[in-house]
């Protein structure tokens, strides 16, 4: 792979949050690829990312994501996300409703050889916990692999 760093950040990030296109996310991963989002302490590889974004995708099916921007510096990526939804289903501690709520997200992209290695999300709780009038669980098990 020798695409732009910006390019492969938007792929990826499309893939598996607007597309859910998960047989074609791991090439643009390396073997030790892991995650980590402000929604739980745990480090996620590959596998369980998947999991926890089919998780928000079958809790919001009506999901989306929009990448306002992108920047990179070196084999660094960072994006800023706006993502809109209906919680249908309850999961992580979010009751279910029929409001619409939207809530930004950053996410950090680190490459190896062109290949993402690591994924952080710094999700927006607070906006999350307004919209619902509802507190976050936070730290709670994921329950996804």
């Amino acid at each position: 792979m020798n695409r732009p760093i910006e390019d492969l950040a938007r792929t990826f990030i499309d893939l598996a949050w607007n597309k859910g296109h998960f047989n074609l996310l791991r090439q643009y991963c390396t073997t030790d690829f892991h995650y980590h989002t402000t929604f739980n302490e745990q480090v996620l590889d590959f596998d369980a990312y998947v999991a926890y974004v089919k998780t928000f995708r079958t809790c919001m099916p009506d999901i989306e994501l929009t990448i306002e921007d992108v920047m990179n510096k070196g084999d660094h990526a960072m994006a800023y996300n706006i993502l809109s939804g209906t919680i249908t289903k309850p999961f992580f501690g979010l009751p279910a409703s029929d409001k619409l709520i939207t809530f930004t997200a950053i996410s950090t992209l680190n490459f190896n050889k062109g290949k993402i290695e690591s994924l952080d999300s710094l999700i927006d709780i607070a906006s999350i916990q307004r919209q619902i009038e509802a507190p976050i669980a936070v730290d709670r098990p994921l329950n996804i692999v």
